[in-house]
C-alpha cells in the first residue's frame, strides 16, 4: 500500500480549462493573433506557460503574449477554475486514512500557491510549481524535491496525472504512476506515452 500520492493540478485535481482558454485569447489579442478554441487550448497544455503561448501563436516563441498571458491570468485565475466533482471529498477521505500528499505542478508557482490554498488545504499543504529552482515536468526535480521533504521513499510513492509529462516525470523518479481519463489526455493518448493504469471517476482517487 501507497502511503504518499503526489497529483498533478490541472487536468487532475482542477478544471482551470476556462480561464486559461480566457488567458491565452487575451494574450493572442494583444499581439494580433487569432484566437484558440478550448480544444486547442487543451491539446496545448502540460508543459507550462511558455510551451502553452509559443503552440498558440503557432509554433514560435513570442516573448510579448507570454507576458500579457502571465499577467492577465494572475488576476483571473481563479474566475471560472474549480475542483472536479468528487475531488475535494476523496482528497478528505484520504487525508483521514493518514495518506501525505502534494501537489506537483508546471503551472506557475504563484498560481498553484493561490489555487491550491484555496481549494485544498487543510488536507494538503505541499504544493510545487514552476520557479527558478527546480526544473519543470517530465524532470523529476519537483517531485523528489516533494517526496524528501515528506520523508517518503520511492517504494511508498504513487503519482497521479493526466498528462504525458506526469507518467516520464515519474518514470525518471522511479516511482508507480496513476493516469486519470477526466482531464486534459485521452486514454489513447496517455497509454501511447506509456500510462497502464487508468482512474475514471474522481471517486476513485479515495481509493488509491
Amino acid at each position: 500500500m501507497k502511503n504518499t500520492v503526489l497529483f498533478d493540478l490541472d487536468g487532475t485535481l482542477l478544471d482551470t480549462l476556462t480561464d486559461l482558454t480566457a488567458s491565452v485569447n487575451y494574450a493572442l489579442g494583444r499581439v494580433n493573433l487569432p484566437p484558440r478554441t478550448p480544444d486547442e487550448v487543451r491539446s496545448f497544455l502540460g508543459d507550462g506557460y511558455a510551451v502553452l503561448m509559443e503552440k498558440a501563436c503557432g509554433g514560435a516563441p513570442c516573448a510579448e503574449a507570454l507576458k500579457y498571458f502571465s499577467e492577465y491570468y494572475a488576476e483571473h485565475l481563479e474566475d471560472n477554475t474549480a475542483p472536479y466533482d468528487g475531488v475535494a471529498d476523496a482528497l478528505a477521505a484520504l487525508a483521514a486514512k493518514g495518506r501525505k500528499m502534494a501537489v506537483v505542478s508546471n503551472k506557475g508557482y504563484d498560481a498553484v500557491q493561490v489555487l491550491c490554498r484555496r481549494f485544498f488545504a487543510p488536507h494538503v499543504t505541499l504544493f510545487y510549481g514552476v520557479n527558478s529552482a527546480l526544473r519543470k515536468k517530465p524532470a523529476p526535480d519537483m517531485l523528489l524535491a516533494a517526496m524528501k521533504e515528506l520523508g517518503s521513499d520511492r517504494s511508498d510513492c504513487v503519482m497521479v496525472g493526466d498528462g504525458e509529462p506526469d507518467i516520464a516525470m515519474a518514470r525518471a523518479a522511479g516511482i508507480d504512476i496513476v493516469s486519470v481519463t477526466w482531464g486534459f489526455r485521452t486514454r489513447a493518448q496517455l497509454e501511447k506515452a506509456g500510462g497502464k493504469i487508468f482512474l475514471d471517476r474522481t471517486s476513485q482517487l479515495a481509493e488509491l
